[in-house]
């Protein structure tokens, strides 16, 4: 029999993580503590640490990225609430503002905004249109390593988009 929590999240898939830190952690240190989580698929903990980064240094770009993936918890857009989207998307736009030039962040909202409204037949939404990111994030220079990742934990296998992303990784290898 499944179980979920009060958050309807399945919690025979997940496991929280204990994850020790000095009194006065670094904010360095927290993100990488956020990151063990995430990739532990620990979501609601990874949030707490990366928005706890964001309150000791808003400048850190990196913080809103990997806040704005761990909101996923580990689900596709589409599936998403508007609400859970937008926050998502405030959070990448807030990436950029803050200095994160990496193509990738701009693939994550293209990614993001093409499966909830393009996905879900929504053909009315605040800008930018997905084909205004997508002019965007090709004119960016975009780490591999860090789509690569994006990817992995995108569960989108059905989506255009991400196929032809997944597509121009294996040619780039």
């Amino acid at each position: 029999m499944t179980s979920y929590d009060q958050r309807g999240q399945n919690v025979d898939q997940q496991f929280n993580v204990n994850v020790e830190l000095n009194s006065n952690p670094e904010p360095q240190e927290l993100l990488n503590k956020g990151i063990q989580l995430l990739e532990a698929k620990s979501y609601q903990q990874a949030i707490e640490v990366f928005k706890e980064v964001i309150k000791i240094d808003h400048s850190i770009s990196n913080a809103y990225f990997l806040l704005a993936l761990a909101l996923l918890k580990g689900k596709r857009p589409k599936v998403l609430k508007s609400r859970e989207v937008e926050e998502i998307d405030e959070l990448l736009n807030a990436a950029t503002t803050m200095g994160d030039s990496d193509g990738t962040v701009q693939w994550f909202r293209v990614l993001l905004r093409d499966d909830y409204y393009n996905g879900n037949g929504i053909t009315k939404y605040s800008p930018p249109s997905v084909s205004n990111l997508i002019e965007t994030a090709s004119l960016c220079n975009t780490d591999p390593n860090r789509l690569r990742a994006l990817l992995i934990r995108l569960p989108m296998y059905d989506n255009r988009i991400y196929g032809i992303l997944v597509q121009q990784l294996f040619e780039f290898k």
